[in-house]
């Protein structure tokens, strides 16, 4: 019995592994459509360098890596879960519209450079100056970084 249950403990571990590694790099027309479309509309002029696709246990996630560095994350549908535009900035219609007239207002002269969702309809927003933003659903700044 001690030996069934270590065999099986092994076989799950071996195969949680192998599932793992299940990155794979794909064409940009493999994206979802929503991701195509948002690709196109907000960054006509980036290159492409890689999109990568990325399996989790039950999750399926996408990466847009482009020739400048920047990247963007999106989930199974094709929203967008994380924009790092390090060398950029952020294009500003994807920012909520709270959240841009927040940094507008408080943080003149800076750019946003990255925006994540995060669980409970959060977001995290770095700004050209490395601060750190966080903000609840409800787009109420909750926690400042510096």
């Amino acid at each position: 019995m001690k030996r069934i249950i270590i065999f099986l403990i092994s076989v799950f571990f071996a195969s949680a592994a192998l599932y793992a590694t299940n990155d794979k790099v794909i064409s940009l027309s493999e994206l979802p459509v929503k991701a195509q479309t948002m690709i196109k509309k907000h960054f006509p002029n980036q290159t492409v360098s890689f999109v990568k696709m990325d399996r989790d246990w039950l999750s399926k996630s996408y990466e847009v890596v482009f020739s400048n560095g920047d990247k963007i994350e999106f989930d199974k549908s094709g929203d967008w879960m994380d924009i790092d535009c390090e060398y950029t900035a952020v294009p500003t219609e994807l920012i909520p519209a709270r959240i841009m007239a927040q940094v507008s207002a408080n943080y003149s002269g800076q750019k946003v450079t990255k925006i994540e969702k995060k669980r409970r309809g959060r977001y995290e927003v770095e700004l050209s100056n490395q601060i750190e933003l966080t903000f609840d659903k409800n787009f109420k700044l909750i926690e400042l970084d510096r």
